[in-house]
């Protein structure tokens, strides 16, 4: 019914062809007695009838698909086979394929249908050659460039480890991570451009401008609202007080640290509004942390979720949370670390739910569990052992209960174990670890061979802030083949049966169990054998190690040493014999090899039998090691480092002597390989005695248990 306009009528033309569904539209007039009838008569475009890939060679069809936006049995749309080419293009691009083209190829083998084929020439790969950084003042090109993730420049190494590749995606982040950065040291105005992408040739270069603007320092850091304790105990907590220049980060690590505070005492609600006053002409700026407490919050009721195999108890037990207390955080945060160091779940989380009543919520903790029954063998070679085989049957969950089962077997050139240990984590449902061993050992040294049997049976407990006490009984007998007939009288003396109770204490804060880089291990044990236990010998020993593991960045205040670890070990060991037995040569102390003191063989470092010359251990022993461990290849794992190692063995009738060291320097390389934890380490004797070797090479590859 409305008034027929010309112009109108071709816009609806090119709406109806912009649909892409048409490949031709044309439009009728038709006199009537109430107007002009129009009527619009459309073509519609083919069918898609196959589509196909062809000239990928780098990049799998399977990986290409899902970008192509051109389907089967759908009307053919020009727009989509362009969109697809875009896509595919992108998807190359992403891989360092810079100079991939894409044609698409459409035929009609029947009316209404029509094959789509993209036709691929990938060319050749495009790396980065170099990343400018321009605008920079206050720190140096190399310091910046460590901050990128999505863009590094082409190295030796880059056909291993992809450096050199632009990872388009990441590049806007990597600009935030430098704004970040500034941010963070007190260049509060600070901005990064767009980072600028230009290729000249077969290279491309990334430019990143930067302006720094003028650095800030921190003022005057002031709390107020609902304070739960003196103003001054809330201040000692926030760490941008001891910061010179202002850090927008350490602002947010003091929001979250007072909002865990206050968690702590049961105000799960509680909010902090940070308020920031910029002095331009002073450089200075004044803060004020405002917080609102909120209300106690009390857990109502605990979920367990996702656990399929696994006992909702062997769950509960390693909560430090617990029902009709009040909500908190730090209690929060442990209990996820130690249901994740069981070991059982690929993911671990622990969410609050409001529930009718304002302060009282609902826990629930969601699991996701994985298999953890395995069976794995290997291969490997140390220096000390040889070409060496393992293999292992274990249940780390078994039968749901949270028990561990395992069956270990490891043979080498110079020894063979076997192994078959159970272990009761929670005992009727309390703290108490309970396990057995059962082992048969076997080890070829210089002048004979020691075969033992025997079982231990192991308890431990927490006691307190994650150290946990640990204590067993344990049978050992022991006989010795192939002694040389000038063998020491103390190694013929080291046959028999050995009865011993040991106990000691642990703790362990590492971040990882193999390749730490922040957190401690601390352990002491004393092993007793002899009366009333019975058996052959007698002797009390003692062991003390403490294991530390700094971040290289913080030690050193500097981003070139970001992902570096410095890591110091102290041990130190004593060994007595008791009245009425004897201390075999076995329990004595032997330093030197890859694990104590690198630079010397394994077990070189001993007091010898003046009769013999046969290194028959001593009874005090220390040694300390300090690494600076690096990165070599990143994405590969593979790391470096650098150590000095020193200590000694003292003979019976020797008092300590620090005056008198063995200690050696060297480099290494590490890799935790798809086979185990490897090592290659070259130390230097910095002192060696007539029978020692200036220096010596340890190496080993594959895990040990």
């Amino acid at each position: 019914g409305s008034t027929l306009v010309r112009k109108t009528v071709a816009q609806d033309l090119k709406s109806i062809f912009k649909l892409g569904f048409f490949e031709d539209v044309q439009v009728e007039a038709t006199p009537t007695d109430d107007g002009t009838k129009l009527t619009f008569v459309v073509k519609e475009k083919a069918l898609v009838g196959e589509v196909t890939i062809t000239g990928q060679d780098k990049i799998k069809e399977d990986d290409i698909k899902p970008v192509v936006t051109v389907q089967r049995h759908q009307i053919i749309n020009s727009n989509e086979v362009n969109k697809s080419i875009q896509n595919i293009r992108q998807l190359y691009k992403e891989k360092g394929f810079y100079n991939t083209e894409v044609t698409a190829k459409l035929s009609e083998p029947s009316p209404g249908k029509v094959e789509v084929g993209f036709v691929i020439d990938e060319g050749k790969k495009i790396y980065v050659k170099e990343i400018r950084i321009t605008g920079n003042n206050a720190y140096s090109s190399k310091e910046i460039k460590k901050l990128l993730e999505g863009v590094k420049e082409k190295g030796l190494f880059s056909f291993i480890t992809d450096a050199g590749l632009l990872k388009l995606g990441m590049l806007e982040h990597d600009a935030d991570r430098i704004t970040s950065f500034y941010h963070n040291n007190g260049y509060i105005e600070a901005k990064v451009g767009k980072p600028e992408v230009v290729q000249e040739g077969e290279w491309l270069f990334v430019t990143f401008s930067i302006s720094e603007g003028d650095r800030f320092k921190v003022g005057t850091v002031e709390v107020a609202g609902e304070l739960i304790e003196e103003p001054d105990t809330i201040l000692n907590l926030l760490q941008i007080r001891k910061e010179k220049y202002l850090s927008r980060k350490t602002i947010r690590d003091d929001v979250l640290k007072l909002t865990d505070f206050y968690a702590e005492k049961g105000y799960a609600f509680a909010e902090v509004r940070p308020d920031i006053d910029n002095d331009l002409e002073g450089k200075v700026v004044n803060l004020k942390f405002t917080v609102q407490k909120g209300f106690l919050v009390y857990i109502n009721r605990i979920n367990i979720k996702g656990n399929t195999d696994t006992r909702d108890k062997v769950i509960r037990r390693q909560l430090a949370i617990k029902e009709k207390e009040l909500y908190n955080t730090v209690e929060v945060k442990s209990s996820i670390a130690r249901v994740r160091r069981l070991g059982y779940f690929e993911d671990v989380t622990i969410t609050p739910e409001p529930t009718l009543e304002k302060d009282q919520m609902d826990v629930n903790v969601q699991v996701k569990e994985k298999p953890t029954g395995t069976f794995s063998v290997g291969a490997g070679y140390s220096s000390s052992e040889n070409l060496l085989f393992q293999g292992e049957i274990s249940k780390d969950n078994f039968l749901g209960r949270g028990q561990k089962l395992a069956l270990q077997a490891k043979i080498s050139g110079i020894s063979s174990r076997y192994n078959l240990s159970f272990t009761e984590p929670s005992f009727l449902d309390t703290k108490l670890l309970t396990g057995i061993d059962i082992y048969n050992w076997t080890r070829e040294y210089d002048d004979y061979t020691k075969d033992s049997q025997g079982f231990s049976v192991r308890f431990g407990y927490p006691i307190w802030r994650q150290w946990t006490l640990f204590w067993s009984y344990g049978y050992d007998e022991t006989s010795l083949d192939n002694v040389k007939t000038y063998a020491s009288q103390e190694i013929r003396d080291s046959e028999g049966i050995t009865n011993f109770i040991k106990m000691g204490m642990v703790r362990d804060t590492r971040d990882k169990g193999y390749d730490a880089s922040t957190g401690s291990r601390h352990s002491f044990t004393i092993k007793y054998a002899g009366k009333p236990l019975g058996g052959d010998f007698a002797f009390t020993s003692y062991e003390a190690e403490s294991g530390w593991y700094f971040p290289g960045d913080q030690i050193l205040r500097s981003l070139f040493f970001a992902d570096t670890t410095f890591h110091l070990n102290l041990s130190a060991g004593y060994v007595q014999r008791n009245a009425g037995g004897r201390l075999p040569v076995y329990e004595k102390f032997y330093l030197g090899g890859i694990s104590t003191i690198r630079g010397f063989k394994s077990g070189q470092i001993s007091p010898k039998d003046p009769l013999t010359g046969e290194r028959v251990g001593g009874d005090k022993m220390w040694y300390s090691n300090l690494e600076y461990i690096f990165p070599l290849i990143k994405d590969a794992g593979l790391k470096g480092d650098i150590f000095f190692d020193a200590g000694n063995v003292y003979a019976v009738d020797k008092d300590w002597d620090f005056g008198f060291i063995k200690a050696s320097t060297g480099l290494g390389v590490r890799w935790l390989s798809p086979m185990g934890p490897s090592r290659l380490e070259w130390g230097f004797n910095l002192k060696p005695a007539r029978d020692e070797d200036k220096s010596n090479w340890d190496f080993s590859i594959g895990g040990s248990f």
